[in-house]
């Protein structure tokens, strides 16, 4: 097989792969995100003002390849550039619904794919800062873990980092202010009530 031959094998196999496996992160992403029930705020977490990158800069490369292999004559070419731009608009939604950072009663679910640490409590976060860019604000939450090395439990510091537009931070601030603020007020009638017995 010489590598015309090959070259052109790998990219048929692509092209199956991609058309058969984007519809299905859509759909698993889509079912995981909208199983989630009393959603009090979805933050768009995607690196594109809120929005997913990658699966739009794949959509134009093949909306521009398309375009090209259309203007030479090349039909064929186009239709499979065709196929791929499909594929990157189901990428785009997976993407969309996995990148959300969701706000509920219960805490901030920081993947909607992943069944595993998934769900960051209000009660487990023991700090957070914001920190302001141009377009964003990016809070830092801190929350410790329990994790086992060799044998022997220990207490690990993590930190969550989640993204908001500027769009949505009044309304994420407001939840988070509703949600953490009381437990990390600090009353000291309660702190030295104990010291101040009569």
């Amino acid at each position: 097989m010489d590598l015309k031959s090959l070259v052109m094998t790998i990219e048929s196999y692509f092209f199956f792969i991609v058309i058969l496996l984007m519809p299905l992160f859509a759909l698993v992403s889509l079912i995981n995100r909208f199983r989630i029930k009393q959603v009090k705020l979805a933050v768009r977490h995607g690196a594109l003002w809120g929005y997913p990158l990658m699966p739009s800069i794949y959509a134009l490369v093949q909306v521009i390849c398309a375009a090209i292999a259309y203007s030479i004559g090349d039909e064929n070419s186009a239709i499979k550039f065709g196929f791929y731009f499909l594929a990157s608009i189901f990428w785009f939604l997976g993407a969309w619904a996995s990148e959300q950072r969701l706000l509920t009663s219960d805490g901030i679910y920081l993947s909607v794919n992943s069944r595993r640490n998934a769900l960051l409590k209000w009660g487990a976060i023991t700090d957070y800062f914001a920190k302001a860019g141009k377009n964003f604000v990016e809070y830092h939450f801190f929350y410790n873990s329990v994790v086992t090395v060799k044998g022997k439990k220990t207490v690990r510091r993590n930190v969550a980092i989640i993204r908001v537009q500027n769009s949505q931070k009044e309304a994420f601030e407001n939840i988070i202010k509703s949600e953490l603020e009381p437990r990390f007020e600090v009353d000291p009638a309660k702190v030295f009530r104990g010291e101040f017995k009569p």
